[in-house]
């Protein structure tokens, strides 16, 4: 049965203002040649005056830019048949305003998208010429066209390079496909996922962190003992856009009871016990249980009436109100019916499977109840490798099957809940 495993993206925009500030210093732009209100020419220097602030709405980015300016005009005064040029420094600070728009597309590439927001003075210049006033609109409009493209790609640089999902996610895809050792006392247990498919929201940005959720379609498997062997693929597969990701997780949980262990129950449970039919009576030595084809094999040996050895077949089965493992459907083998009827041992066929039957139960309710808070302790934000943490939560239990291994009676438990892999900020 097919689980996601849900792998939350959030990413801190402290960053991205940390990278845009480190990018975006001193000075910016430097005209000797601009014409403002016919005036010309007048030389222009812009400088960045504080540090860059950023704002997120939903897909959008916007940033505050502010600026130091500072303006020089060059004008002649005729008079008397005489040209006097004079000179005007005026200084200012102005911030411009931005807005960035950064989409996802299924090849794991952000895509953004800058344009102008306006701008506020800071402190507005006083430009008086003799008689002529400067506007200051005409200011603003040049900054904004010179720097709108400059600071826009500079912006949209940082924004891509923040949010490189690929370089972000590709060790973490590597490591899903990795066996997870979960815990290994008494046995080492594994987590093994097998991706499918990908799906991931749109990232969206509110109070200062950008967030997106991806979810990575798996068969999750345990596995008991040694480290399963795992085929890697080190491509990120595209992925489907989808509003919302399901995170239901359904883990495979074996559990497994031993031949070795259920035999010692039995001979602690039968060993000694005598059974009598008629004049007939029978004492057991030893018993023992093991797999053979598919088939739950029960020998045991005799003392008494009939001496020897005797073997019950049966089916194993799980009950899930009682979570007890039984051998049903019990019956001797072909040579064990010989044996005992040509030693007129017959008479105790039927009393010997009502007699060994009732202990071939195997109640596996505190083994699961261990194993699950067991694994709910190792999944609780375990390490699995540098900065990369697992997070599972198990909400309910159920059987997923029983089977005869060559070592022991496997009980395969569906863990229901929720798994999440994250990577530290």
């Amino acid at each position: 049965m097919p689980s996601i495993v849900d792998v939350p993206i959030e990413m801190k925009t402290g960053y991205l203002e940390n990278l845009l500030n480190a990018q975006i210093n001193g000075l910016l732009y430097q005209s000797d040649t601009l014409s403002i209100a016919g005036i010309k020419p007048v030389k222009l220097k812009v400088w960045k005056s504080d540090s860059i602030k950023i704002g997120l709405d939903s897909n959008e980015i916007s940033y505050r830019v502010p600026l130091k300016i500072w303006l020089q005009f060059q004008f002649t005064v005729n008079a008397l048949g005489f040209a006097h040029t004079e000179y005007q420094e005026v200084e200012a600070a102005i911030a411009l305003k931005f807005r960035s728009r950064f989409t996802v597309a299924n090849n794991w590439k952000v895509s953004t998208s800058s344009q102008s927001d306006g701008y506020e003075w800071i402190t507005e210049p006083v430009v008086r010429l003799r008689f002529v006033s400067i506007p200051l609109t005409p200011i603003a409009d040049v900054l904004l066209l010179t720097q709108q493209s400059t600071l826009g790609a500079a912006v949209d640089s940082a924004v891509n390079n923040m949010l490189d999902l690929k370089k972000m996610l590709s060790p973490l895809w590597i490591r899903i496909q990795s066996p997870i050792l979960i815990t290994n006392s008494p046995d080492s247990l594994w987590l093994r996922l097998s991706p499918q498919s990908v799906t991931m929201t749109q990232l969206c940005g509110k109070s200062g962190t950008i967030r997106g959720s991806i979810g990575i379609k798996s068969i999750a498997e345990t596995f008991l003992g040694n480290r399963p062997t795992a085929s890697l693929s080190d491509t990120l597969p595209a992925f489907t856009v989808a509003n919302t990701i399901d995170t239901s997780f359904v883990i495979n949980l074996y559990n497994e009871l031993s031949y070795s262990s259920a035999t010692q129950m039995l001979v602690g449970a039968l060993k000694g016990r005598n059974f009598t039919a008629g004049d007939k009576e029978v004492i057991i030595q030893d018993i023992a249980l093991y797999a053979m084809q598919g088939y739950a094999v029960v020998s045991i040996e005799f003392t008494g009436s009939f001496a020897g050895k005797v073997y019950v077949i049966g089916r194993v089965r799980y009950d899930s109100e009682t979570s007890t493992v039984s051998i049903e459907d019990l019956e001797f083998d072909i040579s064990t019916r010989n044996a005992l009827h040509s030693a007129a041992g017959w008479l105790l066929h039927g009393i010997i499977l009502d007699k060994v039957k009732p202990f071939l139960r195997f109640p596996l309710r505190e083994r699961l109840l261990e194993t699950q808070l067991t694994v709910q302790k190792m999944l609780s934000h375990k390490e699995i490798a540098p900065n990369v943490f697992i997070t599972g939560a198990i909400d309910t239990l159920s059987l997923g099957g029983v089977t005869l291994t060559d070592g022991a009676i496997r009980t395969a438990i569906l863990a229901k809940g929720s798994l999440i892999i994250s990577t530290r900020e």
